[in-house]
């Protein structure tokens, strides 16, 4: 694959994000100049205050707390879990060259891998 090819991408995709952000600071603009907008958001902050109150209250009871924690715990368990999964799998399409696997029900599930770009530090 051709560097400069990549790095026309790169260039293009920067320039259509930057034209994005320049589209949407114009658009905020705009609602933040209505007046009707900007009551109706004032008045949805109230209410959304309101609400957050009134979850806190049915948050903060005992046995609420309680599947507060449990759901945490759960959430944390998953995402290692699928870290491991992640690993296993890159393994697994090492060793067998492969991206389909039967999992225990006998069903097949695919497997894709993405790969995304980071500025370098």
């Amino acid at each position: 694959m051709d560097t400069d090819t990549i790095k026309r991408r790169i260039e293009l995709i920067e320039k259509l994000q930057g034209e994005i952000k320049i589209a949407k600071d114009m658009l905020n603009e705009a609602l933040t100049n209505d007046s009707a907008y900007t009551d109706a958001a004032e008045e949805a902050k109230v209410a959304s205050s309101k609400k957050k109150q009134i979850l806190s209250e049915i948050y903060n009871q005992p046995a609420n707390n309680k599947l507060q924690v449990e759901i945490k715990e759960n959430r944390d368990e998953i995402m290692t879990l699928k870290e491991m999964l992640s690993e296993e799998l890159i393994e697994y399409r090492i060793e067998r060259k492969s991206e389909v696997i039967e999992v225990t029900d006998g069903s097949q599930r695919g497997f894709k891998f993405s790969v995304r770009l980071t500025a370098k530090k």
